[in-house]
């Protein structure tokens, strides 16, 4: 009878670390998926702004075309992307603003 307690005693032990480590692996398993999850998240926001800006530009461009202000348009991009200027224009930067 001693035999089958120390038996059943080796079973029990062996059965609530077993069963530990499952409950540690799961609640590992779900950090790491809830990590996951929220990087994901936070790329479907940044991929939702950048697909309403673009949605933004198009209308505009659209705009631009049907009103046939292209030259408009191609001064605008030449001025702020490319920070050109017209001939014996000043361009003024104000330095405290940045």
């Amino acid at each position: 009878m001693a035999a089958t307690n120390i038996k059943n005693r080796k079973h029990s032990i062996i059965l609530g670390v077993l069963f530990c480590a499952l409950v540690c692996y799961f609640v590992a398993t779900l950090i790491s998926l809830r990590t996951t999850v929220s990087a994901e998240e936070k790329s479907l926001e940044d991929l939702k702004t950048s697909y309403q800006q673009q949605l933004d530009e198009n209308a505009e461009l659209e705009m631009i075309i049907e009103n046939g202000n292209e030259a408009d348009y191609i001064e605008k991009v030449a001025r702020e992307q490319y920070g050109y200027a017209k001939p014996d224009e000043r361009v003024y930067y104000d330095s405290s603003a940045s």
